[in-house]
């Protein structure tokens, strides 16, 4: 489930109001924004106007971050940008559910999440296996 909290964040960076004009080419970019998008360089010119505009909007702080803050926007960046479109397209989805959530349970699910972080790669299988169990008994009695 690591992978589903990035896909998750990188939603929430790829969903921010397009406010920045984006330049057709990358060679229009300044190098400083060449340098903070660095990771989406090889996929610039197949991304559409409005994502490189979320894209330029989010980097605009890229400067003021820590150089570990930097590496992980930057390797998530690069989560991203490995994603196919059916993958982001989902991931986007799930973001805006979640927007959806009151804050009280939002802020319960996010519990849940860091306890699922301190477990032990044994016990995360065994959590997935009971999650999906409990799904499908769930499904099984709502069709009855």
């Amino acid at each position: 489930m690591a992978a589903a909290g990035r896909i998750i964040l990188l939603a929430l960076l790829s969903s921010l109001p397009a406010l920045a004009h984006a330049g057709s080419d990358w060679r229009e970019l300044s190098r400083a924004q060449q340098r903070a998008l660095a990771p989406l360089a090889d996929d610039w010119r197949e991304l559409d106007p409005a994502s490189r505009e979320r894209w330029l909007r989010m980097v605009e702080r890229f400067d003021q971050l820590t150089p570990e803050e930097q590496a992980r926007v930057q390797g998530r960046m690069h989560n991203w940008s490995q994603l196919s479109p059916s993958e982001r397209a989902h991931a986007v989805g799930q973001y805006r559910a979640l927007r959806r959530i009151p804050p009280d349970q939002r802020e319960a699910l996010q519990q849940r999440w860091q306890e699922y972080q301190q477990l032990s790669p044994e016990e995360r299988t065994r959590a997935r296996k009971d999650a999906r169990k409990d799904s499908k008994s769930k499904k099984n009695k709502d069709r009855q």
